[in-house]
């Protein structure tokens, strides 16, 4: 078989190429630190990787659900905190004016006290808010829920759920709504600031302290759910962020470079390129000429 000098020639151009593209991806691997820059690369672990990147993608977005959850939930626990707080002290007041001792003067004073923390559960009602959003109004989240008109407190709100997915095929209802929670308090205090002013302490004593208790079990339980369900958010976030570590490890090993590795298979590239650039420049340099003398 006859091999012609353009043949030669041509042949060793293609070399050139192809061992100057297998150096620049070599050196390329060494300065970015990744194997993988293009599917056809590994084209399993590329697709692989696809899938990991989006995965935490979506992470990232659980993760955000997450934090606002919890902090709603928090806000949400330290309004019922306060609200718990005022039932307590108004069930305090209640006892000493339900007694036989407290005169009528006495009773008027213990009635102001209480109508000064009715105006406290108006305020905890309107201004709990996380960012701009008002807790209590359901989805309703942008006007104040709650106003005052003749002792009653009037609900604006609506009775949606909030719903937050917090991991996939997980959804938690955050909110809760200040009907009948934060109205039946209002409503039992107002009650009993009523029997206060009027003496009326044997349906004080009967119907309006049991109203309190009515409404303190209530919040008891209402805490605790918020409180499960805070719970359950950390829960979700530790096994969420395994999940980001174990994923961002696996991804690691796919896409990203063996360091030793890169820069001993940059090395053996570029000695291969040079090799090529010597024989290609000894071959320009011969001639029929070099064999006549």
């Amino acid at each position: 078989m006859r091999v012609s000098t353009a043949q030669m020639h041509h042949a060793l151009q293609q070399a050139m190429e192809r061992n100057y593209e297998r150096y620049h991806l070599a050196q390329q691997a060494v300065i970015t630190g990744k194997r993988i820059r293009r599917p056809s690369d590994d084209p399993f672990g590329a697709s692989l990787g696809i899938t990991l990147h989006r995965l935490l993608q979506e992470t990232e977005q659980y993760q955000r659900n997450l934090t606002t959850a919890k902090n709603f939930l928090f806000i949400t626990e330290v309004a019922l905190e306060e609200l718990n707080n005022l039932l307590r002290q108004t069930k305090s007041l209640a006892i000493q004016a339900a007694t036989d001792t407290q005169n009528t003067e006495g009773r008027l004073a213990i009635a102001y006290q209480i109508r000064q923390m009715l105006e406290q559960v108006v305020n905890i009602g309107n201004n709990t808010t996380y960012g701009d959003r008002f807790i209590f109004g359901g989805l309703k989240t942008l006007t104040p829920p709650f106003s005052v008109d003749n002792d009653t407190l009037i609900y604006h709100g609506d009775y949606g759920n909030l719903n937050v997915e917090l991991s996939p095929a997980v959804v938690m209802s955050i909110n809760v709504q200040g009907d009948p929670l934060v109205t039946g308090i209002y409503r039992a205090m107002a009650q009993v600031v009523r029997y206060i002013e009027t003496n009326n302490i044997e349906q004080l004593s009967r119907e309006g302290l049991q109203e309190l208790q009515n409404q303190m079990d209530n919040l008891l339980r209402t805490r605790a759910i918020v409180g499960s369900k805070i719970q359950q958010v950390e829960m979700i976030q530790q096994r969420l962020e395994k999940r980001d570590i174990d994923f961002t490890e696996l991804l690691s090993t796919i896409e990203d470079a063996d360091a030793a590795e890169a820069i001993t298979q940059l090395r053996m590239m570029e000695v291969t390129y040079q090799f090529t650039l010597a024989t290609a420049a000894r071959m320009q340099q011969l001639s029929l000429l070099d064999f006549l003398a």
